[in-house]
């Protein structure tokens, strides 16, 4: 099932596994998620090294967490025979140029995402990546990735647990937090624009339902625009994207004997006001003919405490489905990938799909509140 994360304890993980990575590019506070995961699952932090352009504050707060990591230069890290992993959470243009010098120096790579910013850049990593056993160059969607709820409704749907999936719809608000922002956020050069950013997690979860593929599935329409942001005027702080998957193309997963698409409507935005008191409301909804799936990541409004809600609706009725025993282990599932040259997590080429849509979505935007039909 391409992209779709086995469970960890429904595989069998490479005994004795280990690895030692390098961090280049400490610039978003994901970084510190992405190390803690993999130190969880057995990986030892060595060195770590300034992205280009890079903060000092947030290297200053790594270097405090992680006090067995040596700082050295970005060339010093790529060429250390010793480090088998390289993290990096770097300006998001910036990405692409470590991934390839770290593929080069045959190493792997788990990046953030974004993990490029444009279609040269991907060139580029599909290039390096070309003959390299496994899944060199990992981008990690932790809204699924992360989320218990959000796991557990993929996996339903493609089991066939509310029949063919017709309609995914995606939500991914965010909240701005304007004063913690560094500048390059603003920029939509340096980020690759809200669709590739955090549209990359939607983007993620609609193929991994599916089980399409990026040269099976159409961009229908996509809009980027600022409407909340009048100090930083090239900022896009919503943005929105329908999709279009064949349903006889789909590769092993919902697409069945029925006939056209399966459609996926995305929103993103950076509007969640304060009040929600958590970064965003990020939902899934998983239409099918037998009925619906609907994940709540992070907060259920005015409802249930806590987060990780997952709802079914199917013939026999309405239930909240309890989550708490899913195991979301990447963590265990990448680093035996590394061992054995591996797919367990995800394939490279749904890393590769899931950028390739973004950017085709992105550089196909129209202004908000403006429309391609006209």
């Amino acid at each position: 099932m391409t992209g779709v994360a086995p469970n960890p304890d429904d595989v069998t993980l490479v005994s004795d596994t280990s690895a030692t990575c390098g961090v280049v590019g400490v610039d978003h506070m994901h970084l510190f998620e992405l190390v803690d995961r993999l130190v969880d699952a057995g990986v030892e932090t060595v060195a770590h090294a300034a992205g280009p352009d890079g903060s000092a504050d947030l290297l200053g707060l790594y270097a405090g967490w992680r006090t067995g990591s040596e700082q050295r230069s970005i060339d010093d890290v790529l060429a250390d025979p010793g480090i088998d992993l390289i993290v990096t959470a770097a300006i998001p243009n910036r990405r692409a140029d470590i991934a390839v010098a770290a593929i080069d120096a045959g190493k792997h790579v788990v990046s953030d995402k974004p993990g490029v910013t444009t279609h040269a850049q991907l060139d580029a990593v599909r290039a390096a990546c070309a003959g390299r056993p496994g899944r060199p160059w990992t981008v990690l969607f932790t809204e699924r990735f992360e989320n218990r709820a959000i796991a557990e409704a993929v996996r339903l749907a493609r089991t066939g647990a509310i029949g063919e999936v017709v309609h995914v719809i995606g939500a991914g608000p965010h909240t701005m937090w304007a004063d913690r922002r560094p500048d390059w956020f603003w920029d939509p050069d340096a980020t690759g624009g809200i669709l590739v950013d955090i549209g990359s997690h939607q983007v993620d979860q609609f193929l991994a339902v599916t089980g399409a593929d990026a040269d099976h599935m159409s961009v229908v329409a996509s809009s980027v625009g600022n409407v909340a942001s009048p100090d930083h005027p090239a900022m896009q702080d919503i943005g929105s994207m329908t999709l279009a998957a064949s349903r006889h193309a789909a590769r092993g997963g919902t697409g069945g004997t029925g006939s056209g698409s399966v459609v996926g409507d995305h929103r993103l935005d950076y509007l969640t006001a304060a009040g929600l008191g958590t970064w965003g409301d990020v939902r899934l909804t998983i239409v099918g003919t037998g009925g619906t799936i609907e994940a709540r990541a992070n907060v259920d409004v005015a409802g249930t405490e806590g987060g990780e809600h997952l709802i079914v609706v199917d013939a026999d009725g309405t239930r909240r489905v309890d989550v708490s025993t899913v195991t979301v282990g990447w963590g265990e599932l990448l680093l035996a990938d590394l061992s054995d040259g591996g797919e367990r997590l995800m394939t490279q080429q749904h890393v590769f799909d899931v950028t390739d849509v973004c950017l085709r979505a992105q550089s196909a935007a129209h202004p908000w509140g403006t429309t391609p039909f006209a």
